[in-house]
């Protein structure tokens, strides 16, 4: 993407402020057949930017304030899938590498192992590898087998795909800048969902721990105590430091997460420990760096395709695997994965490609968990429109939740015909948002698709708003 593209977005509103977005309208489309239904249905309208478009007649069935741009919640992800597939492929697979920085002398490697990462979130992920260490210790068996048994230096991590801004702009506070559970930290270099995990175990000596992996390099502060139940592990905003307080009660062991602040050493340690257990010394401690010049490939480790991650964020809404794909389309448009630099190259994708004016789509971020990100209801409409129109488009279909299926997020939503197992859709919620977008096959068998985005107070309602439209599209019939 050329500089002048971004700056003629940034020019066009798309920059500093979100106030800004409200510029660049587009004419409003006509009313359609079920305007005076979606009309009934919808109170406090100003709330709402609204549009159901039949992709088979290519006419509106009905709009609400489609041109206003507000905050999508999780259906910011939907964009990120469509970028991401579009740039990359659905077959795309991320690789991490193991390299050497020296020569083998006599079992002695005369340099640093690195481990380089390209923002792979499935790496060392509990969910694809049962044991996260697996992929670590095929990387450490395959310097084994070129001899070496000792490290000279030490292991160097580097996370460069992306930036060092490791969680994203206006997150919710209760995200502790990356340290909770559902929203962890973003990296280059990613490992285990990027969560340390404390194992404590009673003994004759008190109340032991462990790190998994193995970090000292992120300290860890243990002032829990025997008894009771309630123990439990954080860390401040703005450090790596682990603490870990309250009370434990029973035998153990006993497991606490914490998303790392400085995640790129997860890897690292990860590797480190791998290495060691195949009865390689490592002389060195781990560092932060961009892989040195002329560093030797000794093992490359490919993730799952990427279409199978995006799964992963469509039907569960995972803001993790959100947030690397979004990355790793910044990083293929721009050079490297930048939440500076992603929401302008965001906007310059969807305006040449599926005709999103100016002023409708500001990505923030790859999840939807910043207040930073704004999209119209036909932002949505024409970006769904133009999934839709893709090689990709049955994969992208199917990695959207549908209706009544277990498996996602729209399990206890359009539980009753002709919704359910028809509707499939990408679902979005935070504080004063409720979303939701996607497809719909209507009674008379034409293709819809539709964005439901609400921007208020009353989020419980807002979801019985969208049952009912949703409902009515499923249930037409010219």
């Amino acid at each position: 993407m050329k500089l002048s593209r971004t700056a003629a977005a940034l020019a066009l509103g798309l920059g500093a402020a979100a106030a800004s977005l409200a510029g660049g309208a587009v004419t409003q489309s006509p009313a359609g057949p079920l305007q005076a239904q979606a009309d009934a249905i919808v109170p406090n309208k100003s709330e709402w930017t609204i549009l159901a478009w039949s992709i088979d007649r290519n006419q509106p069935l009905f709009a609400v304030n489609a041109d206003q741009a507000k905050v999508p919640a999780s259906n910011n992800k939907v964009f990120s899938a469509i970028w991401a597939l579009s740039l990359l492929g659905p077959d795309y697979r991320f690789p991490t590498d193991l390299l050497i920085t020296g020569p083998v002398e006599n079992g002695v490697l005369r340099g640093d192992v690195v481990i380089k990462g390209s923002g792979d979130p499935a790496f060392g992920y509990p969910s694809y590898d049962r044991d996260v260490m697996a992929s670590p210790r095929k990387m450490a068996e395959s310097l084994k087998r070129q001899g070496v048994t000792v490290v000279e230096g030490g292991v160097i991590a580097d996370p460069y795909i992306h930036d060092r801004q490791n969680f994203g702009p206006a997150w919710p506070l209760d995200t502790g800048n990356g340290a909770s559970r559902y929203a962890p930290t973003v990296s280059g270099l990613p490992f285990n969902r990027n969560m340390l995990w404390i194992e404590m175990r009673p003994g004759p000596g008190g109340l032991g721990y462990a790190r998994i992996p193995e970090v000292p390099e992120i300290p860890v502060i243990n002032t829990a105590r025997m008894g009771g139940g309630r123990a439990y592990a954080v860390r401040k905003p703005d450090e790596d430091t682990v603490r870990i307080r309250g009370a434990v009660g029973g035998r153990g062991p006993h497991r606490f997460g914490v998303g790392a602040y400085e995640p790129a050493y997860l890897a690292a340690g990860a590797i480190r420990q791998a290495l060691r257990e195949q009865g390689i010394q490592v002389r060195g401690g781990i560092r932060i760096a961009p892989t040195p010049k002329g560093a030797a490939l000794v093992h490359r480790h490919l993730s799952i395709p990427l279409i199978e991650i995006v799964n992963q964020l469509g039907r569960k809404s995972d803001n993790f695997f959100a947030e690397h794909v979004w990355k790793a389309a910044v990083a293929k448009a721009t050079g490297q994965g930048t939440f500076t630099g992603g929401g302008p190259a965001s906007a310059v994708f969807f305006h040449d490609k599926a005709g999103v004016p100016w002023g409708h789509l500001w990505q923030a971020d790859g999840s939807g968990l910043s207040a930073e990100n704004r999209t119209s209801a036909s932002a949505m409409v024409r970006s769904l429109m133009f999934a839709h129109k893709q090689p990709w488009s049955r994969q992208f279909h199917e990695s959207l939740a549908m209706a009544g299926d277990p498996d996602g997020t729209l399990q206890r939503m359009f539980n009753n015909p002709p919704a359910k197992g028809n509707l499939h859709a990408k679902t979005g919620y935070i504080r004063a948002v409720r979303s939701l977008s996607g497809y719909v096959t209507t009674a008379g068998g034409e293709t819809v698709v539709f964005s439901f985005i609400y921007n208020g107070r009353n989020t419980s309602g807002a979801r019985g708003v969208q049952l009912q439209l949703g409902d009515l599209l499923a249930g037409y019939r010219r």
